[in-house]
């Protein structure tokens, strides 16, 4: 970083090369050099995107590279050019587990929408409970409030259970990010500490047409998960009514 550079320059060195000006953005209200910015990372996130789609980057390297991205992002475009308090009256916050409405990012002109985006809710108290996820990635976002954040990797999978190794363990609030894939922190469990709290998902599914679905999603009692050699955990998967009982609400 050369002396007195800002971390917009920076960003914006970084994306050099990507489809800047072909960026259509839905919030005019953004000043000039703001919305500079907002077209680059808009830009690179779904060429991103694309390149996952297209198996040119894997889900762990999507994972590294979009987190990467979105770590230098500044907290307010985000929240701009998401219009969250514009979508927060809209947005039921329920009495044991998680809300969400579509989120949709601004387009880039030329290139088709290949993720889909939300804004989750959640009252204090109230869960993301623990699952797991076949045949998708996606990223998190913590807007406001405050997560206890839990991931684990799958290590096996069983007809009855999921061995789980414990990955992250930490408290989550505005700013920090997490993501997910079948190759990485493949299952997470998020409880709103202090709340509301809010994230925005990025999410890719139907990464592997050949199997048949878009997307499951695997529902495991980490809590009274069985220990295993080598700190492994055997949990046993749940039906999400199960799930939001035992978790939806502290």
């Amino acid at each position: 970083m050369s002396q007195g550079a800002t971390r917009r320059e920076v960003l914006l060195q970084a994306l050099t090369g990507y489809a800047l000006v072909r960026t259509l953005l839905w919030q005019d209200a953004l000043a000039g050099p703001v919305r500079q910015e907002v077209q680059a990372w808009l830009s690179k996130t779904h060429e991103l995107c694309a390149e996952l789609r297209e198996k040119k980057l894997t889900p762990r390297e999507w994972q590294q590279q979009l987190e990467a991205l979105y770590t230098r992002v500044p907290l307010p475009e985000l929240l701009a050019a998401i219009d969250v308090e514009r979508l927060k009256p809209g947005l039921e916050l329920p009495d044991d587990r998680a809300g969400a409405v579509l989120a949709p990012l601004p387009r880039v002109e030329g290139l088709p929408r290949v993720f889909g985006s939300k804004l989750f809710g959640l009252a204090q108290g109230r869960a993301v409970v623990p699952h797991g996820h076949q045949n998708m990635v996606s990223m998190h976002v913590v807007l406001a409030g405050e997560f206890h954040l839990r991931h684990f990797e799958r290590v096996e999978s069983q007809p009855r259970h999921l061995v789980l190794r414990p990955s992250i363990d930490r408290v989550s609030g505005p700013g920090d990010l997490s993501s997910i894939s079948d190759q990485h922190d493949n299952v997470h469990w998020l409880v709103a500490t202090k709340g509301p709290a809010y994230t925005f998902d990025l999410i890719l599914d139907r990464l592997d047409p050949a199997l048949g679905f878009a997307w499951k999603l695997d529902y495991v009692d980490v809590a009274r998960a069985e220990p295993l050699a080598g700190g492994l955990l055997r949990a046993r998967r749940i039906e999400f009514d199960e799930a939001v009982r035992r978790y939806g609400k502290t």
